[in-house]
């Protein structure tokens, strides 16, 4: 049977759905020339052929809570009338990791989960709020990391609950000087040593992220990624 997956232009959600498949445990829910679909947890993943065939899928599947559709057109939200900002995902795809070269008096450290506080009040995700809970959770399960300058949190990177990176932040009066980039390749090091592809999703208005995964050696996808909220017969407009 044909998969949409084969197709070149797929080639990073391939890895991000053989990612998931893999190590998160994903349920496989169809997979053909014309949609390719995984759940993980409370949300899905999907490739569609045709992003008109949206809600005919999400309903035969019962796919409601958060859906994020990959390699999409820019138009998608507009197909499904649904609003959701658009982000580009990354794979980082070279066979070494790169050098983690940290700056002078910077050292990386695994933080606890009696910080997540800390890290809340710091960072603020556009695709969706974390709870105290649910960020000691991820610290816990996937990670955050901690860079320490002058014996302060100067900046930390984690990984979502679905094991791709982000979180990054530098504090003010820490930055450029290239710890955003070393906590990027610190983190990329760290998700090779247990045999997986480092993954991320960027808006596609970060430029500074952006420009961060050009410079890193990351592979962008061909199209954009969108994550919707429960996506209900009631949702529709």
């Amino acid at each position: 049977m044909a998969d949409i997956l084969d197709r070149s232009e797929y080639k990073i959600e391939r890895v991000a759905f053989d990612d998931a498949l893999m190590h998160e445990g994903a349920r496989l829910i169809v997979r053909d020339d014309r949609a390719a679909i995984i759940s993980v947890g409370r949300w899905s993943m999907c490739v569609l052929a045709d992003g008109g065939d949206f809600y005919r899928y999400a309903d035969e599947y019962n796919l409601y809570g958060k859906i994020c559709v990959f390699g999409a057109d820019n138009n998608l939200p507009e197909t499904v009338g649904l609003y959701a900002p658009a982000c580009k995902m990354f794979a980082y795809l070279d066979a070494m990791p790169p050098a983690v070269d940290l700056p002078r008096g910077v050292i990386v450290k695994r933080l606890a989960p009696s910080l997540a506080q800390t890290v809340l009040d710091a960072y603020t995700n556009r695709g969706g709020s974390y709870t105290v809970e649910h960020m000691a959770e991820i610290m816990r399960t996937q990670g955050v990391f901690g860079a320490i300058a002058d014996g302060k949190l100067a900046g930390f990177i984690g990984r979502h609950g679905d094991g791709t990176m982000g979180m990054l932040e530098v504090y003010d009066g820490f930055k450029r000087r290239g710890i955003g980039a070393a906590l990027e390749r610190f983190l990329i090091n760290y998700i090779m040593t247990y045999g997986r592809v480092p993954l991320c999703d960027v808006y596609t208005d970060n430029t500074a992220s952006l420009a961060l995964q050009h410079k890193l050696g990351l592979t962008p996808a061909t199209g954009y990624a969108f994550w919707f909220e429960k996506v209900e017969r009631s949702d529709r407009k």
